[in-house]
């Protein structure tokens, strides 16, 4: 899925109420996803989203645990091959549920800070495989 940066970091902290979803990464050459583990990019697994991409789009981990992610917050990561560790990688590789890219406006994202909020987004691909929760 690809995504405007016209849309800005939310940190609101609702996911406090329970409500959390289960960490989700798809390790390379998989059929499937992982569900509330990470990868261990050490040994050699990757995910199909990786992480060490500039403005990457990814799901915070959950203040209740690091096997779920908050369906609240979310961050543009600020990769920097600088810093990168093994290979090239982010030290956090495999550790976050990437969902989508920065591919507009990425000039701006080093000045997004924790608290700003999302006024819109838009989603430029990937609407089949969108599936929207049921709103009981």
């Amino acid at each position: 899925m690809l995504f405007d940066t016209s849309a800005v970091l939310s940190d609101s902290r609702l996911d406090k109420n329970g409500y959390n979803v289960p960490l989700e990464i798809k390790p390379s050459g998989q059929f499937e996803p992982l569900y509330r583990t990470t990868l261990n990019v050490q040994d050699g697994e990757l995910p199909v989203l990786p992480l060490s991409v500039y403005g990457a789009v990814a799901m915070a981990h959950s203040e209740v645990s690091e096997e779920n992610s908050s369906p609240y917050q979310f961050f543009f990561y600020l990769y920097d091959k600088r810093n990168a560790g093994l290979g090239g990688l982010s030290f956090d590789e495999g550790q976050f549920s990437v969902f989508g890219y920065t591919i507009v406006g990425k000039d701006i994202l080093p000045q997004i800070k924790t608290g700003d909020v999302i006024q819109s987004a838009k989603l430029l691909e990937g609407q089949d495989r969108l599936i929207l929760p049921n709103e009981s």
